[in-house]
């Protein structure tokens, strides 16, 4: 299948257009047709204008999650920083859903770890980053089960009426499967 990409400019164009599903796919499909286009999408992932950046994210991700070996600790490496640096909240759920998808890593980032403990508590992050970092702390747990004890403290500990129904779900549902794994 001929995509009409050819360099990274033209992923930016691309991706500087109108959005839809499709152009996402379009892109993943090139992708999959050529493993080193995944070089460019993901260099634009750190594109200054976030509006490529984060689209570049978002087709990174699909393809991540079909293709997770697509990530290599270099850019593992650039992805966390990402989440722990960005102020701009689709690059940040975006980052943290990709660090989702990546099979585990041999050690784990404690600063990481210390955002996520933080971001899954504060009424100032999206719902959704609240959720993935419960998420990745739990991923984490069983890396880690010395932070299981940590885990359940927290969820216990903080106050639940700040929290959003979904939120308060998801941290009934962790406090179930950790209590299951101690």
């Amino acid at each position: 299948m001929t995509t009409g990409f050819v360099d990274k400019e033209n992923y930016r164009i691309k991706l500087i257009g109108s959005l839809s599903r499709k152009m996402i796919d379009e892109i993943a499909a090139s992708v999959y047709d050529d493993i080193t286009n995944f070089e460019r999408v993901f260099d634009l992932i750190f594109d200054l204008d976030d509006k490529v950046a984060w689209r570049a994210a978002w087709a990174c991700e699909k393809i991540i999650q079909k293709s997770p070996e697509f990530i290599d600790n270099q850019k593992l490496g650039r992805i966390t920083t990402l989440s722990l640096k960005t102020k701009h909240n689709g690059l940040h759920r975006i980052s943290l859903s990709i660090l989702n998808s990546i099979p585990s890593a041999d050690s784990l980032n404690v600063e990481l770890i210390n955002s996520c403990f933080e971001w899954m508590i504060s009424v100032k992050q999206p719902i959704a980053v609240q959720a993935l970092s419960l998420k990745l702390l739990l991923k984490y747990c069983k890396i880690e089960p010395e932070l299981i004890p940590e885990l359940i403290a927290y969820l216990e500990n903080f106050d639940s009426y700040r929290l959003s129904p979904g939120m308060i779900s998801c941290r009934r549902n962790a406090l179930k499967q950790l209590k299951k794994s101690k």
